[in-house]
């Protein structure tokens, strides 16, 4: 079945010349609209079919940095396609119930009758971004805060924005993959007992050595777990790390 949402103008309907670009020429990353009027109102229709909108997806899940990521990449492709169709960009609904996500794409309301600006508006939409963001995810919480904070500025630049959200996730993929602090503890650990080679024992060698490399073995995995023991989970906002002390060891 198809479903649509409908806003509701309090002025008489007149297609100009931005609904008829919409019609003939279905610009990428806008849902398909179609207007009416009736009883001295105008009425927008759009086609949200087999979509959610993000203020929905939001409530049920948290924010990732990918979600980010994909949403600023296809928000600028948007941008470009209003320059395109000689449409007028602050006439694009930045609301989270009027964005709509289907299948790894966003979708947006263009709605002629807006006085808004768009600069504004998306301030604001960062601010919800910085609420639902996932504060498990480091990386999310950074992007969520390096687009609040950008748009404090005065006239900022939505195009920096857009590139320094790409260029971050450039950086990530050129990073060797690093092990955690405690795979490096592990991997030290099991260097040190690697020692007992049983192809140049005989049967009765390993049974005289068994129980005192099972009891030295021991002893080297008490200061592990200790260290597993005291230190807990960190919260997102512990920026420097975790830094293990060599007493610890």
């Amino acid at each position: 079945m198809e479903r649509k949402i409908t806003i509701e103008e309090h002025v008489l309907y007149k297609e100009d010349y931005q609904m008829k670009m919409l019609k003939a020429n279905s610009p990428e990353g806008f849902l398909k609209v179609a207007g009416r009027g009736m009883n001295g109102s105008s009425y927008y229709d759009y086609d949200v079919s087999g979509k959610i909108s993000m203020q929905a997806m939001y409530t049920r899940a948290k924010l990732k940095a990918e979600d980010i990521r994909q949403f600023m990449y296809q928000f600028g492709n948007v941008l470009k396609e209003t320059g395109k169709y000689l449409l007028d960009i602050h006439c694009i609904l930045l609301e989270p119930e009027y964005i709509f996500y289907e299948e790894g794409k966003f979708f947006f309301c263009y709605y002629p009758p807006a006085t808004q600006d768009l600069w504004e508006k998306f301030h604001v939409l960062t601010e919800y971004m910085v609420k639902v963001a996932d504060y498990e995810e480091e990386e999310c919480v950074r992007l969520a805060f390096l687009l609040h904070k950008g748009t404090m500025e005065e006239n900022y630049s939505l195009e920096k924005l857009i590139a320094e959200c790409g260029e971050r996730e450039e950086k990530d993929m050129e990073k060797p993959v690093r092990k955690t602090m405690i795979d490096e503890l592990l991997e030290e650990k099991r260097e040190r007992t690697s020692y007992y080679d049983t192809e140049e024992h005989d049967w009765i060698t390993e049974q005289e050595m068994g129980s005192s490399i099972m009891r030295e073995t021991d002893n080297l995995w008490i200061p592990v777990k200790r260290f597993l023991t005291k230190h807990k989970k960190t919260k997102w906002g512990e920026w420097d790390g975790l830094h293990i002390e060599e007493e610890e060891l």
